[in-house]
């Protein structure tokens, strides 16, 4: 843990309000990208770790957290465009992405469809599973998954803050995290109301984003990927199995694939320290080949 400080910011980019950490640190922009229905206080715990090396920025997607929701649908691809409008605002020089779930497919998305400074990809548990077009009428509420109708049944209120916090921390995947992650995310995946607290991003959202992400295009993409890409999967189903098939790194012209035996889908959730000692060695790696450059 370091002392480095820590602003929050909400701007406007493409008419979409995103709100974000930003840490001072020394080093490259690491802008963090969290999973479906989490919040930017998730990677709180790795990026506090990480100041010595990079520049930590940690995103909420539209309609998580501190980002506002917005009217339906959730493409993927929207989400893509947010995070790629706001690198392209505020960073002229080369960022690294990491992403965990949605936010590894949006990751993916950025370095393949724009003209943007992405010098590397790392991504955790992406959600790279093979996807098809979803058209209206597919998206009919009495056809969707198992998923989604848990989801939509979500509790989302509580009387207080600590009950919100007691009642979620008994329950997957929350119970399967690492104790400060899971406390770093209670401050931004809760927001208080005058009757209480509930969650900061709606079940709603949360639901709108799993029905469209049938639709992403993160998975054929990958071929489109230039920069470095390291990818971190489980092998496991603790929690939940993993979203990222061993086949998708291959379609990678330059990617390393780790997998960590025993693990699921909320593994850097799980292991912070993972995800520190990642981003530490991929950082120093690029770092030694931009000094070895002629």
């Amino acid at each position: 843990m370091t002392d480095a400080v820590r602003t929050t910011t909400t701007t406007t980019v493409g008419g979409v309000p995103l709100c974000f950490d930003e840490w001072e640190g020394s080093g490259p922009p690491v802008i963090f990208l969290h999973a479906t229905g989490f919040s930017r206080g998730c990677w709180r715990p790795a990026a506090e770790q990480l100041t010595d090396v990079c520049r930590p920025v940690a995103v909420d997607l539209r309609g998580h957290g501190g980002s506002p929701e917005l009217p339906g649908p959730y493409e993927w691809a929207s989400l893509a465009d947010d995070i790629a409008a706001l690198v392209a605002e505020r960073w002229q020089e080369p960022v690294v992405l990491v992403g965990h779930s949605v936010g590894g497919a949006a990751a993916v998305e950025v370095a393949a469809r724009f003209d943007l400074p992405i010098a590397q990809l790392v991504l955790f548990e992406p959600m790279l599973q093979e996807g098809e077009v979803l058209g209206p009428d597919q998206r009919d509420p009495g056809a969707l998954s198992p998923l989604v109708k848990r989801t939509q049944r979500r509790r989302a209120e509580w009387d207080s803050r600590a009950a919100a916090i007691d009642y979620l921390r008994e329950r997957v995947p929350y119970s399967l995290w690492d104790p400060t992650v899971y406390l770093a995310w209670t401050d931004t995946g809760l927001e208080d109301t005058e009757t209480g607290a509930r969650l900061s991003c709606s079940p709603t959202v949360e639901a709108a984003v799993f029905i469209t992400g049938r639709g992403s295009r993160a998975r054929e993409l990958l071929s489109d990927v230039t920069c470095p890409t390291w990818i971190v999967r489980a092998t496991g189903d603790r929690g939940m199995e993993s979203t990222c098939p061993p086949s998708a790194p291959a379609a990678l012209s330059d990617g390393v694939d780790f997998g960590v035996e025993g693990s699921g889908h909320f593994l850097p959730l799980e292991r912070p320290d993972l995800v520190v000692a990642t981003l530490r060695h991929a950082l120093l790696l690029r770092s030694g080949s931009e000094s070895a450059a002629p």
